[in-house]
């Protein structure tokens, strides 16, 4: 069973102004990263492999070189890298809202309107039956 922690006792030792510094100076910098990406990885190589790109070079073919040279990553990440790249972005992934699907009136199912127009003597389907 864990110890409850006294809070107030905790209150009285802390010194608020060198926490306050601590937490401003934190503000400043960028927080550190947990692990690096591919994108990470190729950032030093970022201009030659966009030149290299806008050369005529696949994605495909350059993750083969890549993989080829240690650097295990997939053509479809490196695609993404350059169009993010291309696009004048920092290379960070950023995500995009999920939007629900709308439905348009094409890909709704038909409504079923009563008619009694074309009924037959069969009231129950109202399926006209061939006459004999």
């Amino acid at each position: 069973m864990s110890t409850r922690m006294d809070y107030a006792q905790i209150a009285t030792k802390l010194d608020y102004p060198a926490l306050d510094r601590k937490l401003q100076q934190l503000m400043e910098r960028r927080p550190p990263k947990k692990h690096k990406t591919a994108a990470d990885v190729l950032e030093p190589l970022r201009e030659r492999l966009l030149a290299l790109h806008h050369q005529g070079w696949s994605s495909g073919q350059l993750a083969d070189e890549l993989k080829a040279a240690g650097v295990p990553v997939s053509s479809a990440h490196l695609r993404d890298c350059l169009r993010r790249w291309s696009a004048g972005g920092d290379g960070a992934v950023k995500t995009r809202p999920r939007s629900r699907l709308k439905r348009s009136a094409a890909h709704t199912p038909p409504t079923i309107q009563a008619s009694h127009a074309g009924r037959s003597n069969d009231s129950q389907t109202g399926l006209r039956l061939p006459e004999r």
